[in-house]
């Protein structure tokens, strides 16, 4: 701020500032004013005293004369959210024909008058003068973070104001007023016509007409969604649902009765939230500490500071509820943000209420500061500091009892204002406890000399405590619990958010016909969040086209990549300083070469109100814009992020390169063994194909077959074999029927054979992948032939014929290159290949051979999934390649070790199939060791589960190990053999050889 804007009593203020204040005697004392501020030069503040270098420019920098700030031009057409107010005057119709028309024309003029009189101080634009009617915005031009509540305040100074107007016969004017709340689209249509700020367009301004047309003579009638808006600031009468003209479904309609809460301390809708107070004890303790030394006669300061919607207000009212300090004991004065430039503006408001109250002192310092303007340049000073000192006698007021004086949004205020808090402070009067409260989380620093200050800093809440707000307010409305998690994730820690949030999806879900699943909680921002986030954001001048390339280019922008895109009135530093300073964004400085500067908005919530103003035809101007630096970005060697394009590219309408690009993607996924990602990115391509173009038909079909083939085995590691749907499989074959193609074909039937062995048809299998000789044939390089004998010889080898199965698998090996057949076959199976094939000669080992020949067979088996970095390869092969061979040789120890490594991959990546094999061997393990019962009973739950899944693959084979495992007790088997042993006649034989010992041990 340059200095022109303080007068010269503000130079403590001034200087306070730049924490420089105890320089301000030296230039009190050489009468340094603010005409002469811009005029030092750096010999000047030497010889004021200022020795060191960095104060001096520090002062000079902060006095040169102000440059006039860039004004930035709103975009032809915005989607606002606004507050619409829409006067009629009363029987104008027989007014006008009473009066004629140069009377009425001059009741008419006097009409406008009154209520522009009546808007203005709330922060009302006049959009049209209609007839007998006017149309009043309240969010635009100016942002106004509550403008429903101003709204309804001007409507009633509106009634209040027309209603002292008469005719030329002494009758009384009179009024209806319609107030409504919502989106409409700004400064859209034919803007050459427009000469007064841009029209606004949308139902919202047809409702404030139609809604006016239903209130009594000298009344406001209110749409339910401004009624929400206005929590408890005003008393309202439901008028019950009315049919309204042009609107097809009934309307809930309030009328205004009374005002409860004056201008000085307007309410936003949570700052009197009936939601359960959570956390923040440690700051109220504190809180509590200072009042006792007030009460105890002495004065204590306490700054609270954090960020819009951090909850500074609503535990600052929980404070003052706790100690039952109500009117009287305690007051709040808000600063607004229209009063920043504006000497004094918070303390006029104030003493403006008062005055109307009948308080004769504050009439009087009105009367002085309205004085100080019109006075000779040498009284100026002295007048001015003569009201400070008066002002501050009248906030410490007569009283002796303890009292609080409350100074909210600090950040809002004037200078001037600034000035007579700091002389308050400095004073320390007795009995009173001063709070101030702002974003800034430095204002504390101009407080540091004040006795019994105390600074408290909000930081936003942990997952714990969000969750315990949503749960407060869904925990007891059916079908509320779904929603919880995704709610706190959304809200970030903000309290504001997290209320709002589930006050919106409480108010669906209370809807008699809302229980069909539509209700989704990363629904559109709740009304009583839009007005405050969009002004928040309109406030930006230089800042606000970054805020909206921010919004397009996602939450994390790389700053190059804004530049590129930049095109600004201003240089992008300034916009970012601004932006960073505003508290809506953080700036990421890369460290290193190749990391790039990042531009981080605080909340997702921020990002979404900035994208939502946007229209959508700009939304895709501005999306090619960015794919094409992004493009460029590549082309100059910067990685590209497939799954960033693919968002680029489908929010600019561009389904087909976004679905290719979403596909890529999940391949990256895949290869990471983050298959659960790989599965949501594979069927976000896959939700894309509806809105590709017809004329793409025969492309579709192609990249829906290898989009599906990529996705099978994503959902297999993700979810366990039996996961994927059958009708997946059903619609590959249909499309690879239409398209054809040996690789789609015999992918096909790779994925059929599994679904066959996950049933646990093992013969049926065997037969299967025998018949797929032909197809495999077809494949020139031999690939398809490798990956039949992996099948022929599994197959084999569970059936008992173990001679077969190794010849097969040794065709497997013997032709089998990792540099040219590992990615190859990565397609085919969740598992890879090699592995697999490498875990079946360790259980083929564990049967037929020496315990020395089944431990190489294990380490090879692991060593080959260790090599290919997939974690759910390493969880097959520790299962099936390591677990269950040695559990065959009834070696726990080993079993103990490979069921420990298991556990710690499945929980770290938490992979919910493999956990049930984790917990499976575990009761094994209980078994053998002796703690029969619960180890037995938690291998029964993990073959319910199982069963419950249809996964029956091995399903035999493991009863039989765990037989083997009650081998150890003194009991032995309590399996049914008989029944085990017929089951495994019917496919895996391979496990029959165990029985001779089984039935011994039983007998």
């Amino acid at each position: 701020m340059g200095a022109g804007s303080i007068n010269a009593a503000g130079i403590v203020a001034w200087l306070a500032d730049l924490d420089l204040e105890h320089h301000a005697p030296a230039f009190i004392e050489a009468d340094i004013d603010t005409d002469v501020l811009p005029y030092l030069t750096d010999a000047d503040l030497k010889e004021l005293g200022v020795t060191s270098l960095g104060h001096r420019r520090k002062i000079m920098a902060a006095s040169a004369p102000s440059v006039p700030e860039t004004q930035v031009e709103d975009p032809i057409g915005e989607r606002l959210y606004l507050t619409v107010v829409f006067c009629d005057l009363v029987n104008s119709t027989r007014l006008a024909f009473e009066q004629g028309a140069e009377r009425f024309s001059e009741l008419l003029s006097d009409f406008y008058q009154g209520v522009e009189q009546a808007v203005t101080p709330y922060g009302g634009h006049i959009a049209q003068y209609h007839g007998d009617g006017v149309l009043v915005y309240f969010g635009y031009p100016d942002p106004l973070e509550d403008a429903a509540p101003r709204g309804v305040e001007s409507a009633c100074s509106i009634i209040s104001s027309v209603t002292k107007l008469h005719t030329p016969d002494g009758e009384p004017l009179a009024v209806r007023i319609g107030v409504a709340s919502g989106p409409v689209v700004v400064n859209d249509q034919h803007p050459e016509l427009v000469s007064n700020s841009g029209r606004a367009y949308g139902v919202v301004v047809n409702l404030a007409a139609r809604l006016q047309a239903e209130a009594d003579s000298n009344s406001v009638v209110l749409s339910d969604t401004t009624a929400t808006l206005l929590g408890d600031q005003f008393e309202l009468r439901p008028l019950g649902l009315r049919l309204l003209k042009g609107i097809e479904t009934p309307c809930r309609l309030y009328q205004v009765r009374d005002q409860k809460a004056p201008d000085t301390s307007r309410q936003l809708p949570w700052m009197t939230s009936n939601g359960a107070f959570i956390n923040h004890d440690d700051e109220l303790k504190k809180l509590s500490e200072q009042w006792i030394k007030v009460q105890n006669g002495g004065f204590a300061l306490t700054t609270v500071a954090g960020e819009h919607g951090i909850g500074k207000s609503r535990m600052i009212s929980e404070f003052l509820k706790q100690h039952h300090l109500g009117q009287g004991a305690a007051r709040r004065i808000v600063c607004q943000p229209q009063g920043s430039h504006i000497p004094f503006y918070t303390f006029r408001q104030l003493l403006a209420q008062d005055q109307e109250a009948g308080q004769n002192q504050a009439s009087e310092i009105l009367l002085a500061l309205d004085e100080i303007a019109i006075s000779p340049q040498a009284e100026r000073h002295q007048r001015r500091a003569r009201v400070i000192s008066d002002l501050v006698d009248y906030l410490t007021g007569l009283e002796t009892k303890p009292r609080v004086l409350w100074v909210d949004d600090l950040h809002w205020a004037d200078p001037s204002t600034l000035e007579v808090l700091r002389t308050l402070a400095l004073s320390s009067p007795t009995g009173l406890m001063l709070i101030i409260s702002a974003r800034d989380t430095g204002m504390d620093r101009q407080y540091s000399t004040v006795q019994n200050a105390i600074s408290i800093i909000l930081v936003p809440l942990d997952d714990h405590h969000t969750h315990a707000i949503v749960q407060d307010f869904l925990g007891n409305i059916p079908g509320g619990d779904q929603f919880i998690d995704a709610l706190v994730q959304r809200a970030e820690g903000m309290p504001i958010f997290a209320e709002e949030l589930s006050r919106e999806i409480r108010a669906q879900l209370s809807e008699t016909d809302r229980h069909d699943g539509s209700v989704e909680p990363e629904q559109a921002i709740p009304s009583s969040l839009q007005q405050s986030l969009q002004a928040r954001i309109r406030r930006l001048k230089a800042a606000r086209p970054l805020m909206r390339l921010a919004a397009v280019c996602g939450r994390e922008s790389p700053v190059p990549l804004l530049r590129d895109l930049w095109s600004g009135p201003d240089r992008i530093e300034t916009a970012l300083n601004e932006l960073v300073d505003s508290g809506l964004a953080d700036l990421q400085i890369g460290v290193g070469p190749d990391q790039e500067n990042c531009l981080i908005i605080r909340h997702q919530m921020l990002l979404d109100c900035a994208y939502d103003t946007i229209l959508s035809r700009d939304r895709i101007v501005l999306h090619n814009d960015v794919i094409a630096a992004m493009e460029q970005r590549a082309d100059q060697g910067r990685d590209l992020e497939p799954s960033v394009m693919a968002n680029q590219l489908e929010r600019a309408q561009r389904p087909q390169e976004a679905a290719t690009q979403w596909v890529q993607a999940g391949r990256n996924a895949a290869l990471q063994s983050a298959d659960a990602e790989a599965v949501a990115l594979y069927r976000r391509a896959l939700s894309l194909i509806p809105s590709i173009p017809k004329d793409q038909k025969n492309w579709t079909k192609q990249f829906e077959a290898d989009t599906l083939l990529a996705l099978y085995p994503a959902v297999i590691g993700a979810e366990g074999y039996r996961s994927a749907d059958i009708s997946v499989m059903n619609r590959i074959r249909g499309l690879i029927t239409q398209t054809g193609g040996e690789q789609r074909v015999f992918s096909s039937m790779f994925f059929r054979w599994i679904d066959i062995l996950a049933h646990g048809d093992i013969d049926v299998g065997h037969d299967f992948a025998l018949n797929l000789s032909d197809i495999a044939n077809q494949e020139p390089t031999g690939l398809h032939q490798m990956l039949l004998h992996r099948m022929v010889g599994t197959t084999h080898m569970l059936r008992g014929e173990f001679d077969n199965a190794l010849w097969h698998l040794d065709r497997f090996i013997s032709n089998y290159r990792a540099d040219i057949h590992a990615d190859l076959m990565r397609p085919f199976g969740a598992t890879d290949n090699h592995a697999t094939v490498m875990s079946c000669f360790s259980a083929i080992r564990a049967i037929t051979g020496t315990q020395d020949e089944a431990n190489r067979a294990i380490d090879a088996a692991l060593l080959a999934a260790e090599q290919t970095g997939l974690a759910h390869t390493m969880c097959h092969t520790l299962t099936f390649g390591a677990a269950l061979p040695s559990a065959l040789r009834r070696d726990w120890d080993a079993v103990s070790n490979f069921r420990d490594r298991l556990h710690k991959i499945s929980s770290e990546r938490d992979l919910a199939f493999w956990a049930i094999f984790d917990r499976m061997l575990t009761g094994f393990l209980e078994i053998a060791e002796g703690t029969h019962k619960p180890g037995f009973a938690k291998s029964e739950e993990c073959f319910n589960t199982l069963r419950d899944n249809d996964f029956l693959f091995l399903f035999p084979t493991f009863r039989t190990a765990r037989a083997l495992a009650e081998l150890e007790t003194p009991d032995g088997p309590t399996e049914d053999l008989a029944a085990l042993e017929q089951t495994l006649s019917l496919g895996e034989r391979w496990m029959l050889v165990y029985f001779k010992e089984l039935r011994e041990q039983a007998l």
